[in-house]
């Protein structure tokens, strides 16, 4: 093969791993929102409304002034979910908590 073909061959290989990266990046916020919501629903009490979770969660995450907020919010939230296996309408009260600064202290 010559300098030429393994020139091309890498070059096509940076440009796909580029792309590759860009989009994981891009879509990345939006996979971790929609796991910890589903996450939140499958461990919510029986007859929850899951329009009203839906709607708490994401004026929560809205309330966020910046993307890098709401990514700490969703991944404090998922490092939560993963401790427990069902939470109650107290508990999604103390974790969905809007305009309470800091973190909130949840028992399990």
């Amino acid at each position: 093969m010559t300098i030429r073909k393994r020139s091309v061959v890498i070059g096509s290989l940076v440009v796909l791993v580029s792309i590759l990266y860009g989009a994981a990046k891009y879509y990345s916020p939006s996979l971790v929102l929609y796991v910890v919501e589903q996450s939140l629903m499958q461990k919510a009490p029986p007859g929850n409304n899951v329009p009203y979770l839906h709607e708490r969660l994401h004026t929560y995450i809205s309330a966020a002034p910046d993307k890098n907020s709401q990514m700490e919010k969703l991944l404090r939230i998922s490092e939560y979910l993963e401790k427990v296996q069902n939470v109650s309408l107290e508990q999604i009260d103390e974790l969905l908590a809007v305009g309470k600064p800091g973190k909130p202290e949840i028992s399990p």
